[in-house]
């Protein structure tokens, strides 16, 4: 048996409860017997030999106890600490046994290994036996037991030794990760800029981070401080996004993020944990980036004139490398000069123009440099000053840099084309052909969104003008083949051009007029006429500004206050930019009018629009509808169902109004007329609602549309007239009251320039005949005698009126001769009436048909919003009955006005309409 087994079987054979039992004394008794108890005793040390056999050597060889066998048990160590209750403590050692001697049987563990667990057990029994007690599953109580005698918490030796490489792979699979996260955040940083060099350099650096954690084995800079390295990036990125930090700037920063720069490190700090304020981080950055970058190149370099391009071309590309080896050669100048830029104590153009003095080694400039470094002081300003009069001195000629802006915008550079450019220049095949290899990389860098539309069309216009620093820059690419230099050097010329054409947009404003009668709208189409907005980011702003878009209600505010055009044209470009309408339009599905109908057909298989709707809302789609698929763009950003459903429905009124409004003149208001539904004047009333789009007559349509109730549809237009007439003729009374005071104060007025000398009595009398009738012409020479007190060009007017009359007159006559022989011709008596009637009566709606055509011209298409402003309806005709006959009179209001030399608007008198001298001539005859 085991030596467990047998040490257990002894204890309970022998009801020994303390000590452990480590082996047996066995002696062995000798051939003879002892004669009594005395000898016997005498002779047990001689008769009787003792052996030791040990606990587990009696389990391998049980033959060796025989004999008279003494077991022998170890004392327990548990009996030198306090006791507690004999039962109690009795107990827990014997739960502690058998719970290490299970352990021991389980495990193989050396004989220390479990001596030693023995030990810590019985020192910490209370302990271990209340984590037993525990409601712990039996691995917890396990790994317990040996965590008191290996407190790492390994199983097994050889776990244990293989615990530290689990570990290291564990650490390094973690820094691997944080490397991988911070190199993919550097490099969507870097797709996102647009000059390919600083692409690159962001590129490269990503691809360095991973490298720099492989052979530093999972250390690398980044890794170890993951939260404040990817806290700090996505500063960048923000500074990037708000246009404040240059692009080079930007790289260079990075790179001071990735290697830990100390002052940044400590500025992050003291936000995070001094409450420091963003502001002063982000000034904190901008200032280490602008620290120790590289300066944009010059846009041109300046050359003497007379010469030709394709020679320009070649002396700028010399020029450059020798700003290159300058700047080898005299590298602190140059960071000198960076620097004063950095601390925006020069210009971008000043600059430009320093290094290239420096390049050519100017000796005045790099004399002022020296001074600069070997001075003990070193005054700043002074170095300031020196430089900018010497940039004052070379721009003299234009003066000032605003001037050498508007000379770089007509070409007029330096390096100006000569008179005779067919002597050096290629020829026109060559110049289309640079043209066309121009226009094809700005739709490549563009496609590639390396070029912005903005930019793209503003180098499009310069190309199609063969602007000389395109077609140098060119030669330049033609020669070294850099496609880089070329694509920085069109950004940069598309950026420059652009901020000319704003300050000359901004100096027509100035002379124009007062900014306060512009408007956003009028700015953003002069921006879209310029090429600085494209069309779809144009429609995107005014759908913004008219939706209410507080950005753009602030920016119109202050445009307003200030009158500032630059600052508005800055921030609808940010708005541009981060809507990011073009975007939208180039992801956008090729077939979208497929998108907006199923868009449709979803809302009407869901309830939302009706049948009818759905139907001009497709022709819509069909005739791509400006409208609706701005909405749909606006749904598409904010996905508000209500709104885009309200939005719908207004348009789909708007487009039922444009579709059916002839037809309710001619189907419905006609027939009501000739059926005697309508009362007197009503339907001329209903014609003029239709005419205004009376929001009455627009909701009977819809809810025609939509029910196709014409019942109702009559009934509504029946009811909306009687209303009309009945408010018409309460106005009537109230005017015939007013017109009774008027007519008094007209012929006293006449009266007076009569005695004036003015006219005489006979004309005075035709007119005031003239005016009594309501002589639209006259009325409105009254008008303008009352409004400019000219007595002589009233009298002027009034008589070529009646001269006027006079021959109308004679006219008239002749036609009613000529009406009288074909009366004479057909029988008056004839009885059928009825038919003479009825052919009357049609004439007369065909003319009315006519009127109406006049006076609601048909619509270009179905969706226009705007309606033509209301021309003055011609008068219409007087029906009088004479002897059988028609005489047909028509007099215009805008005969009147041309008559009277344009003086003044004239008011109208309303006449019977054309329906109502039908419904007279009806019961008449």
């Amino acid at each position: 048996m085991a030596p467990q087994e047998l040490q257990q079987l002894v204890r309970v054979a022998l009801k020994h409860r303390e000590g452990e039992c480590a082996g047996f004394q066995v002696a062995s008794e000798g051939p003879e017997g002892s004669k009594g108890p005395r000898s016997g005793r005498k002779k047990r040390g001689s008769g009787h030999s003792q052996r030791l056999v040990p606990l587990s050597l009696a389990c391998k060889a049980p033959e060796l106890l025989s004999g008279r066998v003494s077991a022998l048990f170890a004392p327990s160590a548990a009996s030198q600490r306090p006791l507690e209750p004999e039962k109690d403590a009795e107990k827990g050692d014997l739960r502690l046994k058998r719970l290490l001697d299970a352990l021991l049987s389980e495990l193989q563990l050396s004989a220390f290994e479990a001596a030693v667990l023995r030990d810590l057990c019985e020192q910490q029994s209370a302990r271990v036996l209340k984590e037993m007690d525990g409601k712990t599953s039996v691995e917890h109580k396990k790994e317990f037991l040996l965590g008191l005698l290996r407190p790492e918490g390994s199983v097994s030796p050889k776990k244990e030794q293989q615990t530290p490489k689990k570990k290291e792979k564990k650490d390094q699979g973690e820094d691997s990760l944080h490397a991988e996260l911070v190199a993919k955040r550097v490099a969507a940083i870097g797709r996102r800029v647009f000059s390919p060099q600083v692409q690159m350099q962001v590129l490269a650096l990503a691809e360095e981070i991973r490298a720099s954690w492989r052979t530093t084995g999972g250390k690398s800079a980044a890794g170890s401080r993951f939260a404040d390295t990817m806290e700090l990036l996505a500063l960048v990125e923000r500074l990037l996004d708000k246009h404040v930090l240059p692009e080079e700037h930007g790289a260079h920063l990075m790179e001071l993020v990735l290697g830990e720069n100390r002052v940044l490190w400590s500025a992050l700090q003291s936000y995070k944990n001094d409450g420091g304020s963003l502001s002063d981080l982000e000034t904190t950055a901008k200032r280490l980036a602008a620290l120790g970058c590289d300066p944009p190149k010059p846009i041109a370099n300046k050359s003497k004139k007379g010469k030709s391009p394709r020679w320009l071309g070649k002396q700028s590309s010399l020029a450059k490398r020798r700003v290159r080896d300058a700047a080898k050669a005299t590298p602190s100048a140059v960071s000198v000069v960076r620097s004063l830029h950095a601390q925006h104590m020069l210009t971008s153009l000043e600059l430009d123009i320093v290094q290239a003095l420096v390049g050519q080694e100017d000796s005045q400039v790099l004399q002022i440099l020296k001074n600069f470094e070997q001075s003990d002081h070193r005054d700043v300003g002074a170095l300031r000053d020196a430089l900018v009069s010497i940039v004052e001195e070379i721009t003299m000629e234009l003066g000032d840099e605003e001037k050498a802006a508007a000379a770089f915008a007509r070409g007029l550079d330096d390096a100006v084309r000569e008179e005779n450019s067919f002597v050096d220049s290629d020829d026109d095949s060559d110049t289309l052909g640079w043209q066309r290899h121009v226009g094809f990389l700005l739709g490549q860098w563009q496609a590639q969104h390396h070029l912005t539309p903005a930019d793209a069309n503003t180098l499009r216009r310069m190309v199609a003008q063969r602007h000389n620093l395109l077609e140098s820059a060119y030669e330049v690419f033609a020669g070294d083949g850099d496609a880089s230099e070329l694509l920085d050097t069109l950004q940069r010329v598309a950026k420059l051009q652009r901020q000319i054409e704003q300050s000359q947009a901004g100096q027509n404003v100035a002379s124009g007029g007062p900014v306060s009668d512009l408007s956003l709208e009028d700015v953003v189409r002069e921006m879209q006429r310029r090429g600085v907005l494209q069309a779809g980011d144009a429609a995107g702003l005014l759908v913004l500004f008219h939706g209410g878009n507080e950005a753009l209600q602030a920016a119109n505010e202050a445009f307003q206050a200030d009158g500032d055009v630059h600052e508005l044209e800055e921030t609808l470009l940010l708005v541009v930019k981060h809507a990011r309408f073009g975007d939208a339009e180039e992801n956008k599905p090729a077939d979208e009018s497929q998108a907006v109908s199923r868009l449709l057909a979803e809302f009407g298989r869901s309830g939302r629009l009706e049948l009818w709707q759905i139907q001009l809302l497709m022709s819509l789609c069909k005739s791509h509808d400006p409208r609706l698929f701005a909405a749909v763009d606006v749904y598409n950003e904010d996905e508000d169902v209500d709104e885009l459903i309200e939005t719908l429905e207004i348009l789909v009124e708007l487009a039922a109004w444009g579709r059916h409004r002839r037809a309710m003149v001619h189907d419905w208001i006609a027939p009501l007329a000739r059926s005697g539904k309508l009362p007197r004047g009503g339907a001329e009333r209903l014609v003029q609602l239709v005419k205004a789009r009376d929001d009455r007559v627009v909701a009977a349509l819809v809810v025609f549309l939509s029910d196709n109730n014409k019942e109702e549809f009559v009934d509504t237009l029946a009811r909306i007239a009687c209303l009309e007439v009945m408010k018409l003729k309460d106005v009537q009374e109230e005017v015939k009251q007013g017109e009774s005071k008027e007519g008094h104060l007209v012929l006293a007025m006449l009266k007076e320039l009569e005695e004036k000398g003015v006219m005489s009595e006979e004309e005075r009398e035709q007119i005031e005949e003239l005016v009594c009738s309501g002589e639209p012409r006259m009325l409105a020479a009254m008008d303008v005698l009352a409004a400019t007190h000219d007595t002589d060009d009233f009298a002027d007017t009034a008589r070529r009126i009646l001269s006027t009359r006079k021959d109308d007159t004679t006219e008239e006559g002749e036609a009613i001769s000529v009406e009288a022989a074909k009366d004479t011709e057909s029988d008056p008596q004839s009885p059928e009436n009825g038919t003479e009637e009825s052919s009357v009566v049609g004439r007369l709606n065909e003319e009315v048909g006519e009127k109406v055509d006049e006076v609601i011209p048909e619509e270009s298409s179905p969706g226009d919003q705007k309606e033509e402003p209301p021309h003055r309806a011609e008068k219409e005709e007087l029906g009088e009955e004479n002897g059988g006959e028609v005489v047909e009179k028509k007099e215009t209001a805008d005969e009147a006005v041309n008559d009277e030399n344009n003086v003044v608007e004239q008011k109208e008198e309303p006449d019977k309409s054309e329906i109502e001298k039908v419904g007279e001539l009806e019961e008449q005859k």
